[in-house]
């Protein structure tokens, strides 16, 4: 009875992972020009049209009307060791996810812009092998949250912009795992999980240039709460695990995501660019805890306390204006993440804190820009902890990011 219960945990905490946990997971890969310098002065350096979904104020600063397409590549490395009653476990983690986004501006005049976009503000994927020592508690996490974006801008002053963006928001999520072993014996069934869901959001935004090489920018963007449904489908359970049946069950949830407030600022001196962003992020308000409705569990529903902790990212970032055509971008930047305790920590989200390194450049011609980018991460080794007999130690975490871009102004 101890590992129905346990796996009736995993369950619950399964699905909390995979529709509503981003975590340490916000995503800033929809700039291959940010991505050379860590992602600092997010919106407000104006090389490219990526102000639409970091700070629509910053929109203004693109003095001509274009459109942008990102191709992001993310490949995320590990150790994984096993713990408890996985003692003696090994495990590597390593593969690769592509992440794209396109952006569409138009300058109707010189005060007001409007903009479009599509890319993903939060997202994550674990995979691991059928059959692995921790497969009881996870094999595939996968989470993909789109937005598609509407921006205005309006350059208020000749020193203040303001900018504001609607957003529709598409969240999937998926989710498998092998049922457990119960007395020695193997339970030989497997249970794949899927949800999807709409909701609404926005972002504000707001930049004041001292002069045409110094300003600063602060953006709001706003907790979104999500209506998530979708299937739990159970198969080769057999009879020693009365609680979970074969067969396909709805589930649904409320999951929300955070809101956060991003500082940024952007001074240029001579052929050097310094850049650096401050960004904030609400975690308590947001993901205390989560609960998931499904006949699959006991009573119908499960609650999963999870007591995220708000968390702090800094980046900066040097751009060196080699020539007029030519440009070479430098940065570095310390993640948060939102839980510290191995209890909080899980299977199939095994975030902690991380250090950012990046390069990058663009190169430019009559109407066209090409930018590639380069950023490598580095995680602390953390320990997750289902339960006391179900641990793993993640060690030589690390994840590389590779992105090349194309922009054309008319």
């Amino acid at each position: 009875m101890k590992k129905i219960t346990r796996l009736v945990v995993f369950i619950g905490a399964a699905m909390g992972v995979c529709t509503a946990q981003a975590g340490g997971y916000q995503l800033n890969d929809y700039s291959v020009t940010g991505l050379g310098r860590s992602y600092a002065g997010q919106g407000i350096v104006g090389d490219d049209y990526s102000a639409i979904a970091f700070n629509p104020a910053g929109m203004t600063l693109m003095k001509k009307s274009g459109v942008q397409q990102v191709f992001n590549f993310i490949n995320l490395k590990a150790d994984v060791e096993g713990l408890g009653r996985h003692a003696g476990g090994h495990k590597k983690m390593n593969f690769w996810q592509p992440v794209p986004a396109g952006f569409a501006q138009y300058n109707v005049n010189d005060r007001l812009s409007l903009g479009a976009g599509i890319y993903a503000p939060f997202g994550l994927k674990t995979q691991y092998k059928k059959g692995w020592f921790g497969s009881e508690s996870a094999i595939l996490s996968k989470l993909d949250i789109v937005d598609f974006n509407i921006s205005a801008a309006y350059k208020v002053t000749d020193h203040l912009s303001l900018g504001a963006s609607a957003i529709l928001r598409y969240i999937y999520g998926r989710m498998t795992q092998d049922l457990p072993k119960v007395g020695g014996v193997a339970g030989g069934g497997y249970m794949n999980f899927n949800v999807h869901g709409w909701t609404q959001t926005g972002t504000l935004g707001a930049m004041y240039e001292f002069n045409e090489n110094s300003r600063i920018g602060l953006s709001w963007r706003l907790r979104s709460a999500q209506r998530a449904r979708g299937k739990l489908k159970i198969s080769g359970s057999n009879d020693m695990l009365p609680v979970l049946k074969n067969g396909m069950y709805e589930v649904h949830s409320n999951p929300d995501l955070p809101e956060s407030i991003a500082l940024s600022g952007y001074h240029r001196y001579k052929d050097l660019g310094f850049s650096g962003t401050a960004r904030w992020t609400h975690w308590t308000s947001s993901f205390p805890d989560f609960v998931v409705r499904s006949a699959a569990l006991p009573n119908g529903k499960k609650r999963t306390d999870y007591r995220y902790q708000n968390t702090w990212t800094l980046t900066g970032g040097v751009d060196y204006y080699y020539c007029k055509n030519l440009t070479f971008r430098f940065g570095g930047g310390w993640d948060e993440s939102p839980t510290h305790k191995p209890q909080r920590r899980t299977i199939r989200i095994p975030d902690n804190d991380r250090w950012w390194m990046s390069v990058g450049a663009s190169y430019a011609k009559n109407s066209w820009q090409l930018d590639v980018g380069y950023a490598h991460m580095i995680a602390k080794t953390g320990k997750a902890m289902e339960d006391v007999d179900n641990q793993a130690k993640y060690k030589h975490m690390q994840s590389n990011i590779l992105g090349v871009q194309l922009q054309y102004k008319f």
